[in-house]
């Protein structure tokens, strides 16, 4: 009775054991197709990536062969996307953080992207509606030839008034003198000896038909004996010569106001009593000036 007994367990340990083998053959394989479909979703979305990256890559090859003024910075932003894409592509472990850091840099080219290529269609359109002007008057003279002299006197009065319109103007230009405070703040001052610093302000104005984009803008500062103060460089103004500058920066101009605000800091030997004139620049056109007047600390100080 006793081995009838131990017989029977033994087979009620054979067949839990069994039975358990095959619930951890299924655990394992449960899990391992989990863990095929997290990789497979993931380098799907890798490639999706990469595929975005390629077709944004494509849109600036067509934008480039237009071949505007905003070609060099078409081709900055398309060396931007091939950069990243590389990244991806080079991605040797695929996991869903770095996917999502690579998603928020493409979103970033993607807002670029858009900018830009906008930029180009506006001036594509205008382009296009300047050669259709262009059409226009050469088929008038054509069939006018005794009013050619006529008509050209009319284009070039024409050209003048809407370079004139188009121009960008500025207003508001106010000059201040800055002296630094031990905490390392500026507050305003008008002693020549204790200026560290001058700020320029001034506005671009509002203009609809000016054309829009990244502008050059430089300030001139000279001290009172007509000398540009820490000339940086030179840059070309409009009647083709050159012309040092203190200071430059880039804007990015929407035909809307913008202010600009730039700050020269003193280098080397303090400022003199007297009257530093300041000539503002946009695109080497003077656009406005102003005078900073600086007078004597008492006793020199």
């Amino acid at each position: 009775m006793e081995d009838n007994n131990k017989s029977s367990n033994s087979k009620i340990l054979i067949i839990a054991l069994t039975v358990l083998l095959f619930a951890l053959i299924g655990y394992t394989f449960y899990n391992n197709n989990d863990h095929k479909e997290a990789i497979k979703f993931l380098q799907d979305e890798k490639e999706q990536i990469i595929g975005n990256l390629t077709a944004m890559e494509e849109k600036y090859d067509v934008a480039i062969a237009e071949n505007t003024s905003l070609s060099d910075s078409l081709t900055m932003e398309k060396e931007k996307i091939a950069l990243l894409k590389d990244s991806v592509q080079n991605l040797k472990k695929v996991n869903s953080d770095v996917l999502r850091r690579y998603r928020n840099q493409m979103a970033t080219l993607e807002k670029n992207n858009e900018r830009l290529l906008d930029q180009v269609d506006s001036l594509m359109f205008a382009n296009n509606i300047l050669t259709e002007e262009k059409d226009s008057i050469n088929s008038q003279l054509e069939i006018q030839t005794s009013y050619n002299d006529t008509l050209v006197a009319q284009n070039m009065e024409l050209a003048r008034k809407v370079e004139i319109g188009g121009a960008i103007n500025v207003e508001n230009v106010n000059v201040t003198a800055m002296k630094m405070r031990s905490n390392g703040k500026y507050t305003e001052t008008n002693k020549a000896q204790k200026t560290d610093a001058i700020k320029v302000e001034f506005r671009l104005i509002e203009n609809e038909i000016a054309e829009p984009g990244d502008k050059e803008a430089y300030i001139v500062l000279k001290n009172p004996a007509g000398l540009v103060i820490n000339a940086k460089g030179t840059f070309e103004v409009e009647d083709g010569g050159e012309k040092k500058y203190t200071d430059q920066t880039i804007v990015n101009y929407s035909n809307a106001d913008l202010d600009v605000v730039m700050l020269v800091e003193r280098k080397g030997e303090k400022y003199e009593k007297g009257t530093y004139p300041i000539e503002v620049y946009v695109e080497g056109k003077m656009v406005g000036s102003a005078n900073l007047e600086l007078s004597d600390s008492f006793l020199g100080l």
